[in-house]
Parts: C-alpha cells; sequence; structure tokens
C-alpha cells in the first residue's frame, strides 16, 4: 500500500484501476464504489487507485457556503486503504489544477501520470477548468486515451441515495446512529495529540486535544458540542470519555477548531500519538459560558452523563 502525495515518479507509474472523487467520511457508497475497483482491478491485472484532493474543491475556492468536512485526511486515508485499495493519490487542488484543461487533466494525470486502464467516477463528476468535464466527455475521450470507463452505481439507505451530504445532515443533527449506517461504522476521529492551553488541567479535566481541521482551512468538521466517547491508541483497553469539539467560545477568540478528550480514570503523557476519538452519544451543543466556575460546572456534569452512558464507575469527586 502507497499513498503519494502528487503523481508518482513516471518509474513508480503502473497500470492501475481508478476511482476519482473526494470520499469525504468513506461511506457505503463509496466503499462500493471502492470493492468495485478492487473487482475490476483484479480480473484485469491492474492496482486499484484512487485519487482524491487535498484540500477539497469547494474549501479552496470558498464558495458554496461552510464546507463541513466528515473525515479527516488521516482517517479518509486510512478508510480508503481499508478497503483493498493499493494506491492513492492525494492531489494537492490549488490555482494551476483547478484551471487545467479538462483534456488535459485526463492527458497528463489519468493517462501519461497514472497509466490508468480502467476508470470509474460518479454520474454527477465534474472536473477541469470551470468544471466542463463530466462523464460524457470522459467517455468520449476513453478511446484515444485507451481506457474502460465505469459510471458508479448509486448506493441506497432507506430508498435514498448515500451520500456525504446525508452523512453530514445526520451529523449536524447529532443522530450518531444514522450516521452510522450510513458510514458502515461508528464515527470517529484520528488524529495526533498536539499540545493545547493546558486549561482543562487547571479545571481538573485534564484533554488529549486534536486538531481536526487543517491549518489554514475555511472548513469545520461535521460535528460540533460534547460527547461521550471511547478512546482508542491509549494502550491494549479501549478508553471512555468525554470529548468537546468546537472553537471554546468561553476562553479563546481565535475560531481555532480543536478536539479536546478528557478520558476518565487515565493519566499519561501522550502527546504526538496517534488516537481515535469514536462518538457514542451527543450530550449537548457548544455554550459560551459566564465564566471558568460556569465552565468548571458544566464539564462536571458532562463527565457525570457520559459515564452513565458509557457505564463507567463514578468518578471519586462524585461519590
Amino acid at each position: 500500500m502507497h499513498v503519494f502525495r502528487g503523481l508518482p515518479h513516471p518509474l513508480l507509474a503502473r497500470p492501475s484501476a481508478v476511482a476519482i472523487g473526494n470520499f469525504d467520511g468513506v461511506h457505503t457508497g463509496h466503499q462500493a464504489i471502492l470493492e468495485h475497483v478492487r473487482e475490476a482491478a483484479e480480473a484485469r491485472g491492474l492496482v486499484p487507485s484512487v485519487v482524491t484532493f487535498e484540500p477539497h474543491p469547494r474549501d479552496f475556492f470558498g464558495r458554496g457556503g461552510e464546507l463541513t468536512r466528515i473525515s479527516t485526511l488521516y482517517d479518509k486515508v486510512l478508510r480508503i486503504l481499508e478497503t483493498g485499495i493499493e494506491r492513492i493519490y492525494i492531489l494537492p487542488f490549488h490555482k494551476s489544477l483547478a484551471s487545467l484543461d479538462a483534456e488535459a487533466f485526463v492527458r497528463d494525470i489519468l493517462s501519461e501520470g497514472l497509466q490508468t486502464c480502467w476508470l470509474t467516477v460518479g454520474e454527477d463528476f465534474r472536473f477541469g477548468g470551470d468544471r466542463r468535464g463530466d462523464a460524457a466527455l470522459l467517455k468520449r475521450l476513453s478511446s484515444a486515451y485507451r481506457y474502460e470507463l465505469s459510471i458508479a452505481p448509486t448506493f441506497l439507505h432507506q430508498g435514498e441515495r448515500v451520500s456525504s451530504t446525508r452523512v453530514r445532515a445526520a451529523l449536524a443533527e447529532g443522530d450518531l446512529y444514522e450516521a452510522s449506517l450510513m458510514l458502515g461504522r461508528r464515527f470517529s476521529m484520528t488524529g495526533r495529540v498536539i499540545h493545547g492551553a493546558e486549561l482543562g488541567r487547571r479545571l481538573g479535566f485534564p484533554t488529549l486535544n486534536l486538531a481536526p481541521i487543517p491549518p489554514g482551512s475555511r472548513a469545520r468538521p461535521a460535528v460540533s458540542g460534547v460527547y461521550a466517547v471511547r478512546i482508542h491508541g491509549l494502550g491494549a483497553a479501549v478508553q471512555n470519555g468525554v470529548a468537546s469539539i468546537g472553537v471554546k467560545p468561553t476562553v479563546a477568540a481565535d475560531g481555532r477548531w480543536l478536539l479536546e478528550t478528557h478520558v476518565f480514570d487515565w493519566t499519561g503523557s501522550v502527546y504526538g500519538r496517534l488516537i481515535q476519538v469514536e462518538f457514542i452519544e451527543r450530550l449537548r451543543g457548544e455554550k459560551k459560558f459566564s465564566g471558568l466556575e460556569e465552565l468548571r460546572a458544566a464539564i462536571r456534569n458532562d463527565a457525570e452523563r457520559a459515564r452513565r452512558i458509557l457505564g463507567c464507575s463514578p468518578a471519586e469527586q462524585m461519590l
């Protein structure tokens, strides 16, 4: 398995079966497409591959309203590789790529860059300068550039198409169960523990901090508020905790998004370690409090509720 930032060196290119898309969330519809890629590659002796973009094109252009992201980049890569895809090409979405002529995209990236022999896209896929390229153009160019084209089938949940938009809507409403059905797993976020302001420690609730959005991005996470969570990556055992994801309106004004997780009955220093926070139930939305004492009381109440939801023993200070 290989993950490339951009196109591979020509000596590393291999005849490939390729899916192109943003794949935010890698939901069950995406998983069906990626399984189709794997099967097509196996039948033809090709390398199953994915082309995706970072930042998301909508984030780059800053249009269409504020972009909400289901996946961190790490989560997206991890979920794609779990489907049996062997190569992921993360194309930096910048001005030159955004303005690249549609046929030049096919020629330079798909044909020459990736040696694409089999290709799948969604029926509403658009690409190239001014989004002039579409599935019909890919079909017309398939003979000249010698690839097979397969339009990805629609995958349904409760009679409607599964989409990243539907997953985002469920997460925004706090409906983690509905989101999990479309994702095929519980919603989670994975990242490396970073240093924070240590305010949680001073309040008696130390946290492990993750940055859910890349620096400089105009996007926001698909979830916000306070959640009962489980934490993976702190050892063999899965830990329980309470997490807040948001911009910390009570104590910060920089608008920076942070996922802060307080792990119950656990201590340790894990800066730089990769952990996964699994969201179990939403407790409340993010709120601005009058001061630190009101914030401390709210965190204590959140932690107590999360312990009950997760089946944990009460903390000593709550006895």
